[in-house]
């Protein structure tokens, strides 16, 4: 059985805003060309994790919550698809993904549904060959959030606010609730274009989860320190969804609930 992270529950979203204290990050790394398919994320100062008064209740791992700068960049519009990464492995860089169960790799009509069941380094792997890299967290947060340090990419209304569903997630563990944004498990990219980001990015909330460059961390000692994961995924709870919520992952391990999309220097 393919393993999932234990979700969180849902909490109620308040309204009022604030800036905390300012933290500066390094440049993005510069890349050899940008790919198709991408939308820019322009650089400045955005508010980067969880406020207690602001977002909270929030997690011990998505405190603080501080104003952060960052440098223009791009990254792709969609999850990197099935068709994407079979690319990478026709041309012998990139290695198959693992098959059956919930993983899309070798599965007819699958083409342009994420490319899950893959691990770190593939995904790593896969964003080099195309001349990008795997977005840092901060990145990521940052395509996903915009200026106004929203809780969601389309704002901060409930993924299902008025019945329309704005990503697929899974709630509670019945399969009517599963379904009721109309996908089981994953679905093909782009599918849930009201719930575009501040940029155009699709599906930063839901569907799969995504690989970071970031290293957790409590795991920055270990030999092979695990890499957060963002953005929530069919398997998990609303507040999985959150801009700020995050997970973290062995490198070396691979997930039906996680794949992964490639920025590059702007």
């Amino acid at each position: 059985m393919l393993a999932c992270s234990k979700p969180a529950p849902k909490v109620q979203a308040p309204a009022k805003q604030a800036a905390p204290a300012k933290t500066a990050v390094a440049k993005p790394p510069v890349v050899a060309a940008v790919m198709e398919g991408m939308v820019k994320v322009p650089g400045g100062l955005f508010r980067f994790g969880c406020d207690d008064e602001l977002d909270g209740p929030c997690a011990q791992a998505e405190r603080p919550s501080r104003l952060v700068q960052v440098h223009g960049f791009k990254i792709d519009k969609t999850e990197v698809t099935v068709e994407a990464y079979k690319k990478c492995v026709d041309a012998e860089v990139c290695t198959r993904a693992v098959a059956g169960d919930e993983c899309n790799w070798g599965e007819s009509g699958r083409d342009n549904y994420p490319i899950n069941c893959v691990t770190w380094y593939q995904a790593d792997q896969y964003c080099r060959w195309v001349g990008g890299y795997l977005p840092s967290e901060v990145e990521w947060e940052r395509a996903a959030r915009g200026d106004d340090g929203r809780l969601y990419p389309w704002g901060n209304e409930a993924p299902d606010a008025d019945g329309i569903f704005r990503a697929n997630w899974g709630e509670g563990l019945a399969r009517q609730l599963w379904i009721r944004d109309k996908w089981e498990f994953d679905a093909p990219v782009g599918r849930f274009e009201v719930g575009a980001g501040p940029y155009g990015t699709l599906d930063q909330a839901g569907n799969v989860a995504e690989w970071t460059s970031t290293i957790a961390p409590d795991t920055q000692d270990d030999p092979n320190p695990e890499r957060i994961v963002k953005g929530g995924s069919f398997r998990e709870y609303a507040r999985r969804l959150r801009t700020y919520a995050k997970d973290s992952h062995g490198p070396h391990r691979f997930y039906s609930h996680v794949g992964f999309r490639c920025a590059a220097a702007k």
